[in-house]
């Protein structure tokens, strides 16, 4: 087969090798590609027997799937043992055998031995030596953004154990020659459209900015106080500088105030609720939206401001939209199965999570603030960059270079480049979806 390269077709690249191959693929993306709308498309018109996986309960509800702990039925702290004894109980059982493909989303935030928990689980419940079992492993995520969430005892214990760094593509798996991963990279960026700001990112996900290119976009970009406008989204570091901010400015509101409580049903961890099991407002307040609205008024991630507080709705002004009027929302925790009479695989609710899907968003972390947009943000890195991407998770969080204000000048120490990802990275591209598929006559 030979397919013609158009401007919007590595979409359709990434889809085709979802859909009609059983090839292993590393989908990645440049901050604001439109990843989460790729996978709806695949999944509500997949044939395959498909089921979403993500790291952490927060990803798993984003995505509508299931954690990978949750779905495999892994402790926090299992070992290989622990697991391998496991999958012997579990042989034959169809939630595994039935599998076609497994979508892992954030995979940057898995870790190594975690992918290799779910290779050897996978060989043994299917009766398949083949890598995960035979199962086609699609793994979606940006390694220039968050890693793998490792205390320094758990980094010890993985070099202990033979791996050279905590992210998936340093699992053992990856290193068997029965492993073939083929990379593509979704190009078009949405998000910004500026030339010089999106140039900028991009050397900073090469590990390529040097102290010439940081005079020159600290220059453009203005240096403020913690002033913020209407509007304004202070994004910071620490919890703490957040947490702070967030209850100044509703402490300032001299207007009414509500407190909304949660309906709590289920197995849903503390760690995955969406915003506060008590959630107290005034008119006035900045929120974010913590949901998508099925009218697509809004997505997760928009700002908007309180206008009105009734017992059972409030009415909000979205920043440049309409005003709406807000109800709770039931964010449910499914767990998958194998329905054999159907022969497909269905979701069943374990849990949920029932509140209005708004929180207080004057401020947010630069972790919790992946894969939103935002009009205007004011940049804040006090006490220092301690991860790898969240230079660039911060800046790329905004539109255009002119909505981003930064409390001081961004320095060199701000930018922290893992080598190993930019190795991986090059190596990856050795074997990518297109020359495979695509400019062959296969």
């Amino acid at each position: 087969m030979k397919m013609e390269l158009k401007l919007d077709e590595w979409w359709k690249i990434a889809l085709y090798g979802m859909e009609h191959t059983d090839a292993n693929l590393f989908l990645t993306w440049k901050a604001g590609t439109g990843k989460s709308t790729l996978l709806r498309t695949f999944i509500a018109h997949t044939q395959k027997k498909v089921v979403v996986l993500a790291p952490t309960g927060v990803a798993a509800l984003n995505a509508k799937g299931q954690t990978i702990h949750s779905f495999f039925k892994f402790s926090p702290k299992t070992t290989l043992q622990k697991i391998k004894a496991r999958a012997k109980y579990l042989i034959g059982d169809p939630t595994y055998t039935e599998l076609d493909s497994i979508v892992i989303d954030e995979i940057s935030m898995v870790r190594a031995d975690l992918f290799d928990y779910m290779d050897q689980f996978l060989r043994i419940v299917r009766g398949n030596n083949l890598p995960f079992g035979g199962v086609q492993m699609i793994l979606i995520g940006d390694l220039f953004q968050l890693p793998p969430v490792v205390t320094r005892d758990e980094e010890e214990i993985l070099k202990m154990n033979g791996y050279e760094s905590p992210y998936f593509f340093s699992s053992k798996v990856m290193g068997k020659k029965k492993f073939k991963l083929f990379y593509h990279e979704l190009e078009k960026i949405y998000r910004q459209t500026d030339e010089y700001f999106i140039d900028f990112l991009n050397k900073i996900r090469e590990g390529e900015v040097n102290e010439t290119m940081l005079q020159s976009f600290n220059q453009k970009v203005k240096e403020t106080k913690v002033n913020l406008e209407p509007w304004d989204i202070y994004l910071a570091g620490k919890n703490a500088i957040v947490n702070q901010i967030n209850q100044e400015k509703l402490d300032e509101l001299e207007t009414q105030e509500r407190t909304y409580f949660a309906t709590i049903k289920g197995a849903i961890s503390e760690s995955s609720y969406p915003t506060e099991a008590e959630l107290t407002l005034k008119i006035g307040a900045q929120v974010m939206f913590v949901a998508n609205d099925p009218a697509e008024r809004r997505v997760n991630g928009t700002l908007g401001l309180v206008l009105k507080l009734e017992e059972e709705k409030i009415r909000v002004q979205i920043f440049g939209g309409d005003t709406v009027e807000v109800i709770p929302y039931n964010r449910k925790v499914s767990q998958y199965y194998y329905d054999d009479t159907k022969n497909k695989f269905e979701t069943e609710t374990v849990g949920s999570f029932n509140q209005v899907p708004l929180k207080l968003a004057w401020a947010c972390t630069i972790h919790k603030s992946q894969g939103k947009t935002f009009d205007k943000v004011i940049l804040d890195f006090t006490g220092g960059i301690f991860a790898h991407g969240q230079t660039y998770v911060a800046l790329s969080r905004c539109k255009t270079l002119e909505g981003i204000s930064m409390t001081r000048p961004l320095q060199m120490r701000d930018f922290i480049f893992d080598k190993q990802v930019l190795d991986f990275i090059q190596q990856a591209k050795q074997q990518t979806l297109t020359n495979t598929y695509f400019n062959s006559d296969c």
